[in-house]
């Protein structure tokens, strides 16, 4: 089987990253794609490994794939994608190649960065000491605050969102943005498609907005690969 890391444009890096069982990967052309890739792995045994072996190969796809996108721009391919032969794969990369080559137009100078926000959220008196029609006044009460903390958080979540967006010159960047709420918590994380160059002035023009919302603690990621805004 071969191994598949990630979809390149030609010419093929000059670096030869290690890959998961330690050898140096290597570059398949075909016209103008390269894949990154690594023969002879057993896939089913991989997916047999105890899981603290397995993570740790894991941990080794993503480890390449992140190398080889600190120097161009790559589609990254999802940990286990293999082809049983060259033919296979090269005639993936023809019959693909159009929608390939334009995920690569499209994804060249933009990242994948991980927004996290934790938002402190008020204090509401807990509903002591109060029976019958009091105590569920005060349930409903507690109730609707939550769901009003709740509104206000998306509303600030898209709110944050836009300020990226209005930082950024929409002739030349196209953000694009994933929102997902971690349950049971009050952490929303944002997945955000954004070109690199422009990072470090946006995160500095937001500083305001993070000082006018003190009830949030943000952090960003580094800048990741696009897995979550691939075509």
């Amino acid at each position: 089987m071969l191994y598949t890391f990630a979809i390149l444009l030609a010419p093929a890096p000059d670096d030869r990253p290690l890959g998961i069982t330690g050898k140096p990967i290597q570059y398949l052309q075909c016209d103008r794609l390269i894949a990154a890739i690594e023969p002879d792995i057993d896939i089913d045994a991989l997916k047999l490994l105890p899981e603290p072996s397995l993570m740790q190969v894991i941990i080794q796809h993503d480890r390449l794939v992140c190398e080889l996108f600190n120097e161009r721009t790559l589609l990254p391919l999802r940990f286990g994608t293999a082809f049983v032969s060259i033919a296979a794969l090269e005639t993936y990369l023809q019959t693909e190649s159009e929608r390939l080559l334009a995920s690569l137009d499209r994804l060249d100078g933009y990242a994948e960065f991980l927004i996290t926000g934790s938002a402190i959220a008020p204090k509401v008196e807990a509903a002591t000491n109060l029976k019958g029609k009091d105590y569920l006044l005060a349930k409903r009460s507690q109730y609707l605050q939550q769901e009003q903390w709740r509104s206000q958080l998306q509303e600030e979540v898209l709110d944050y969102r836009q300020t990226i967006t209005d930082n950024l010159n929409p002739d030349l960047y196209k953000p694009e943005f994933q929102h997902v709420e971690t349950q049971g918590s009050e952490d929303v994380r944002v997945y955000a498609l954004l070109p690199r160059s422009q990072v470090e002035d946006l995160q500095v023009a937001l500083r305001s907005w993070e000082e006018q919302h003190s009830h949030w603690q943000i952090s960003w990621s580094n800048a990741l690969p696009p897995y979550h805004f691939l075509n």
